[in-house]
């Protein structure tokens, strides 16, 4: 991870200095509080399932299933009837 460029650690000190703090405790404050941010450990833990998936996903052998045309069928297929219902009545009889 880079460290922060000449105008962001401008930024940092200038907000430090709005808010009555040094930017080292201003800093840690805000690691502090995204750290117990609930949208934060979403995104951390959504990172460590792809992680997850990907390495799984490495692991298969995916060439026969890219020759197979059925590999992936359309669980529920619809005919051009069935969107027209959809798009009259909002949702097919």
């Amino acid at each position: 991870m880079s460290g922060f460029g000449p105008e962001q650690y401008a930024r940092v000190e200038r907000a430090a200095q709005v808010v009555g703090k040094t930017p080292e405790v201003f800093v840690r404050d805000a690691a502090l509080a995204a750290a117990d941010d609930p949208f934060i450990k979403a995104l951390v833990d959504g990172g460590d399932r792809v992680g997850n998936l990907a390495e799984v996903f490495g692991t298969q052998d995916t060439r026969a299933a890219r020759d197979d045309r059925t590999a992936w069928p359309d669980p529920a297929p619809m005919s051009s009837r069935d969107l027209y219902e959809i798009e009259q009545h909002g949702h097919v009889a």
